[in-house]
């Protein structure tokens, strides 16, 4: 990885980790401008927006950012959503719980794979959906990841972190103890 590249990656996880803090600390009434905002955005995106020097061209994928994050940030909680190495696709497949057998992923593969599949706002669209889904089981996420998912369009990091979060809920001690 360049130093350009490094650069970005702490660029976006710094930015990523300060709007989900920014939303914990927020009063609800704020949170809840987050979760209903369109284009217009609201006062705790345009303050991150202002803080990072954001410009128009990156406003429209970070205000979907910021109402992602928004969403899964219960109106009580004072709390960031962040827990490091929860990875956004694996939390697709186990809906938070980093424990659970999995009998049936969260989001089913056919969805995830229209998800992939999208591009643009239909992508964008599709996140949020998949986002609203999480919000109700109240998940920890790495929040970085997350708002990768929405910068990156292959995909290839939220399939991977789904499966192998399915391969490591079906593998048992007995299972692979029979395997030997």
């Amino acid at each position: 990885m360049s130093e350009s590249d490094t650069n970005a990656a702490t660029s976006v996880g710094a930015r990523a980790l300060a709007i989900a803090t920014a939303l914990a600390h927020a009063s609800s009434g704020e949170k809840a401008a987050a979760r209903r905002m369109g284009t217009e955005g609201a006062p705790v995106f345009w303050r991150m927006a202002a803080r990072f020097g954001m410009t128009p061209a990156e406003e429209p994928v970070w205000r979907a950012i910021t109402k992602a994050l928004a969403l899964l940030t219960p109106a009580s909680s004072t709390e960031s959503i962040h827990e490091n190495g929860r990875q956004f696709g694996a939390i697709l497949a186990d809906g938070g719980d980093a424990r659970a057998h999995i009998e049936k992923p969260v989001l089913s593969e056919p969805r995830l794979a229209r998800l992939l599949a999208a591009r643009g706002t239909a992508r964008h669209d599709a996140l949020e959906r998949a986002i609203r889904m999480l919000a109700r089981k109240h998940p920890q996420i790495d929040v970085p990841s997350l708002a990768w998912a929405y910068l990156k369009q292959d995909g290839q990091g939220i399939a991977r972190d789904y499966y192998q979060r399915l391969d490591q809920s079906a593998r048992t001690p007995e299972k692979e103890i029979q395997n030997v």
